[in-house]
């Protein structure tokens, strides 16, 4: 066997040990993940039926009143913050 074998076959043995390695590290990170994932999940679902938080933020509005305008504010301060970082951010 040639030395360019030898390192080949040596090299081959390294990169499946990391992938081995990685895929182990990657076990941690599964459960957040699939979290994340069912929250863009619900995310889109929402996004794709809007009555849906339309009707649970007039219900709440109706119900609590005073909490309800609270984080209204509190909403659209955020929402200028988004614009504005948006804005400058494209520029």
């Amino acid at each position: 066997m040639s030395p360019l074998e030898r390192r080949k076959k040596a090299l081959v043995a390294k990169i499946a040990r990391q992938r081995l390695d990685l895929a182990a590290g990657a076990q941690i990170l599964k459960a957040p993940l699939a979290k994340a994932d069912k929250g863009i999940a619900l995310g889109r679902y929402l996004g794709a039926h809007p009555l849906i938080p339309a009707l649970a933020a007039f219900a709440f509005a109706l119900w609590k009143p005073a909490r309800a305008f609270k984080w209204l504010k509190r909403g659209w301060f955020l929402w200028g913050v988004y614009k504005n970082a948006r804005e400058k951010l494209l520029a």
